[in-house]
């Protein structure tokens, strides 16, 4: 749903997965169980995520750069996204990488429970 540019625009993998994780929620999860709490979190994390990557500058995970010359530095804030095989900040387990509708997921299966 995160990833759905016609419910809400402007996230994209790296936000998705570091969004579910600020909410120790499962990627896994399905929408239509989501109760009426888990999404003033999802709400929650959504504008304070979005609003450190803005600060930040953005995510650079490879080579792009701003017309301005500047780099994002959001990717030195992330908790999962490409920490394949690394252990979680928050537990100590193993973050993995799953496909999701043909989409690479990074989480914590310990943090993020379903």
């Amino acid at each position: 749903m995160l990833l759905d540019q016609s419910i809400i625009a402007g996230i994209g993998n790296i936000y998705a997965d570091e969004i579910c994780f600020a909410c120790a929620m499962s990627p896994l999860k399905r929408v239509d169980t989501l109760n009426i709490d888990d999404c003033k979190l999802l709400i929650d994390n959504i504008q304070a995520i979005l609003s450190k990557a803005i600060i930040a500058g953005g995510t650079t995970i490879r080579s792009y750069t701003s017309s301005l010359g500047i780099t994002g530095r959001f990717q030195l804030s992330l908790n999962v996204h490409t920490r394949k095989d690394q252990l979680c900040y928050r537990c100590n387990k193993v973050i993995i990488k799953t496909k999701i509708s043909g989409r690479g997921t990074y989480y914590c299966p310990n943090c993020q429970k379903e």
